[in-house]
């Protein structure tokens, strides 16, 4: 039996590389002047902490302007309101002309609480913008911005953020590409030293590369693993 499955098996030399299964080069969608940097190469991050974050005094005051603004309009429209209800339940009791003239008010009032309403959101979103948080857990790989500097729109590479989870890329020849399947276990070592481990394939790349005549697929690794690293191994096909 023993025999009849070494026969039944075949090996596939791959090369490998160590990827993070999440790599992001980290930009900002609006522009200004840097004023805090919360992290530094190395630094381990969670989803949604601060990175940086621009000179952003004018949006504050903004935002609190409108802010006030709004409570103004809010406490104007509910008295209008109020009042045209009451007007309204009394019937004949108040003229016909009164009457609409309340409720133009009201409905003016409305129209702008419900348009300052937008513009606190609009003015809200604009001022959590000038910070860049982080968008998974992950680890800052490098940093290219300093104190200071001037940040243009979906135009600075500000971080490269790298997930703590990895993969192994391997490829093998293109003509194996029969013989493999998804759960075939490949056996690999670091630069070809140390002891060898064992991962099972996960996805098969379904194009080949026109350059290199090389199937890709992908291979789970233990997080600890860095990075760009490489090495080479079998995959056992049966």
């Amino acid at each position: 039996m023993t025999l009849m499955m070494a026969l039944a098996e075949q090996k596939v030399y791959a090369i490998f590389n160590v990827v993070a299964i999440r790599d992001s080069n980290l930009m900002m969608d609006t522009s200004g002047i840097v004023a805090n940097i919360f992290v530094d190469v190395g630094s381990e991050v969670k989803k949604n902490d601060p990175l940086l974050a621009l000179s952003n005094e004018d949006r504050i005051q903004n935002v609190n302007m409108q802010k006030a603004q709004l409570e103004g309009a809010k406490a104007q429209y509910v008295f209008a309101k109020n009042q045209y209800e009451r007007y309204k339940k009394t019937g004949n009791a108040i003229d016909k002309n009164t009457l609409e003239q309340n409720y133009s008010n009201f409905k003016n009032l409305e129209s702008t609480y419900n348009n300052l309403q937008y513009s606190v959101q609009y003015q809200s979103e604009m001022l959590r913008r000038t910070t860049l948080v982080a968008p998974f857990d992950g680890i800052i790989a490098s940093k290219n911005i300093e104190l200071g500097d001037g940040v243009g729109a979906n135009q600075t590479k500000l971080f490269r953020l790298v997930s703590h989870e990895k993969k192994l890329v391997i490829q093998f020849d293109s003509k194996y590409l029969p013989l493999v399947k998804i759960g075939d276990v490949y056996r690999y070592k670091i630069d070809g030293k140390g002891a060898e481990m064992e991962s099972k394939i996960y996805k098969i790349y379904p194009a080949v590369d026109v350059n290199t005549r090389k199937v890709s697929a992908e291979v789970s690794a233990p997080d600890e693993m860095q990075a760009g690293l490489f090495g080479d191994g079998y995959i056992i096909t049966k």
